[in-house]
């Protein structure tokens, strides 16, 4: 009789920023894997263009294993990794801002697509409708608004970590996050 195939181990983000720090790169790889995919988000969602995004999201992962052994709590890795992040992007947000290009039109937003068997295409076209909606007011928004906004609804951070990673208070924090949920609210009326 053979025995069963074994799993993989998963381990938590600690164990591998330790071992990363140690030096392994394939802990910091299952890192990548792991994070990636919220980076874009956050990067996207400020940006508005995929290229850009995907930059910002390369530059952070390069940051951070340059920066890897300066991290002094590896359990904060995932506010650590989203901070340098949000702040390379609003970066870039500030400096279009300043130099008055628009960021590529909404229709180059990666729609919904459900290709299930039951998929509801008036669902799927609702579903689209909506994100290319919120792209354009996320476009209207200042880049340091914008940032929060992401960081808070979009990611799912707590108000302390939003405050970490944008480096502000939480107060301030607070009061941007509601700026930025009155321009949304305001300009998805029709959406409700």
């Amino acid at each position: 009789m053979t025995p069963p195939p074994s799993r993989p181990v998963e381990y938590d983000d600690r164990t591998l920023v330790l071992r990363a720090q140690d030096g392994d790169p394939d802990a910091f790889d299952l890192l990548i894997d792991r994070h990636q995919g919220r980076l874009f988000r956050i990067a996207y969602l400020v940006l508005g263009d995929r290229q850009d995004s995907e930059d910002v999201v390369q530059e952070t992962l390069l940051t951070a294993w340059k920066r890897l052994h300066l991290l002094d709590d590896p359990e904060a890795v995932r506010s650590w990794l989203s901070q340098i992040c949000s702040r390379r992007a609003t970066d870039i947000a500030r400096r279009r801002a300043r130099r008055s290009t628009d960021a590529r039109p909404p229709e180059d937003l990666h729609v919904h697509r459900d290709d299930g068997p039951r998929a509801d295409p008036a669902r799927t076209t609702e579903v689209n409708a909506q994100m290319r909606a919120l792209a354009l007011v996320l476009a209207t928004m200042e880049p340091d608004l914008r940032s929060c906004w992401t960081l808070r609804e979009i990611d799912g951070m707590s108000y302390r970590e939003v405050a970490a990673a944008l480096d502000v208070t939480e107060s301030t924090a607070r009061g941007r996050l509601a700026r930025a949920r009155t321009h949304v609210i305001e300009y998805m009326k029709e959406w409700r």
